[in-house]
């Protein structure tokens, strides 16, 4: 009986150059439409011209996200991978209050990009609306920002830092609240909010709201 023909197959190294080219342009268009959001905000970002800004077809943006809800919520999952990576790339080896101030400066002063940033802004008031279709992504952010925060303060607490009564979850919200709104105020006129002074402005604030003394 004759063999029956074997059917050519991918190899794995053709298997990975695919997937890694596969990524490298996903990668692309989120940056894209990161960069078209701070520019044009979230309704006149349009999948055609994410994929011409990538460097790529009109057409990549719809065949790899299949929707602009679908991309946009990638941003928005993306920028909190970059935001989550640098909170704990840049904070230094130490605890309690120390750890919690640090947080404080990084978050205004050593940021991700300013467009991750004001496109983040534009994805968090996008969400407040009722039918909004990014609400449980930035509702997952909002829990993961509070989250880190409220773990300093409850070391802290331990460690004698921090009043026994304080409720750590409220403050934490408290304080996220405050981060955002500053760098909001900043992003709306940079030449009027001084960064700086604001971290030592915030930090002392905590120290003494917090602060067991």
């Amino acid at each position: 009986m004759p063999s029956q023909p074997q059917r050519q197959t991918r190899s794995t190294p053709a298997r990975r150059k695919q997937t890694e080219r596969r990524e490298t342009a996903r990668q692309k268009l989120i940056q894209a439409a990161i960069d078209l959001i701070a520019e044009r905000g979230i309704r006149k970002t349009t999948l055609g011209d994410v994929g011409e800004v990538a460097g790529y077809s009109r057409g990549l943006a719809a065949h790899h996200f299949k929707s602009k809800n679908a991309l946009i919520e990638a941003v928005a999952r993306d920028i909190h991978r970059r935001a989550t990576e640098n909170a704990l790339r840049n904070l230094p080896d130490v605890a309690g209050l120390s750890r919690l101030t640090a947080a404080i400066e990084n978050y205004l002063t050593t940021g991700i990009e300013l467009n991750a940033i004001r496109a983040l802004h534009l994805l968090q008031k996008e969400a407040l609306t009722e039918q909004s279709e990014f609400r449980d992504v930035l509702r997952d952010f909002n829990r993961a920002s509070i989250d880190r925060l409220e773990s300093m303060i409850s070391e802290a607490q331990v460690r004698g830092e921090v009043r026994s009564e304080i409720d750590c979850r409220t403050e934490a919200s408290v304080l996220l609240a405050t981060l955002r709104g500053t760098r909001a105020q900043w992003l709306l006129a940079p030449d009027q909010v001084d960064l700086k002074k604001a971290v030592e402005h915030i930090t002392a604030h905590v120290e003494r709201a917090l602060g067991d003394q």
